[in-house]
């Protein structure tokens, strides 16, 4: 299996998390109508809704993190 060598562009261009993209996402995945503020929701499904958001988030940094280390290992060096 080949590796692919990766230039430092690549690192810098790597992004976290994006806040308002699992917010919206997490309210679709309730079944919510789109609110500005969370707290306009009724108690149970606002604790559902943060529930579904904090999911992503942690998914999306659990797999940020996997991608830096395998850039990491795979770097091309500048020689």
């Amino acid at each position: 299996m080949a590796n692919k060598r990766y230039k430092d562009q690549d690192i810098k261009d790597n992004h976290g998390p994006m806040n308002s993209v699992s917010k919206d996402d997490a309210l679709v995945w309730v079944g919510v109508p789109p609110v500005k503020h969370l707290s306009q929701l009724d108690p149970l499904i606002e604790k559902q809704v943060r529930a579904k958001k904090n999911k992503a988030k942690k998914s999306s940094k659990k797999l940020d993190r996997h991608i830096g280390k395998m850039i990491k290992r795979n770097i091309e060096d500048g020689d």
